[in-house]
């Protein structure tokens, strides 16, 4: 759910994930770092941004993952 949202506001904002740089994945259990790289691998495809995944105490609202990204207009 959070790529959907990450590449609806990429959209919205006339970007692809192709033209993401960087993104800093912030997870609430280490348990899930095998999960999060699959997933996270799948969405991008070929395309490598510089990436984060960093443990992190709970999140607000229940949320298990925060994902923030950069991307560059060109």
């Amino acid at each position: 759910m959070a790529l959907e949202k990450l590449e609806k506001v990429l959209k919205d904002a006339g970007c692809t994930k192709d033209q993401v740089v960087m993104c800093r994945v912030y997870i609430t259990s280490a348990d899930d770092w095998d999960a999060v790289n699959q997933v996270y691998a799948q969405f991008f495809g070929d395309h490598k941004p510089a990436r984060a995944i960093i443990p992190i105490l709970p999140l607000n609202n229940g949320c298990k993952i925060e994902l923030e990204a950069v991307a560059e207009l060109v």
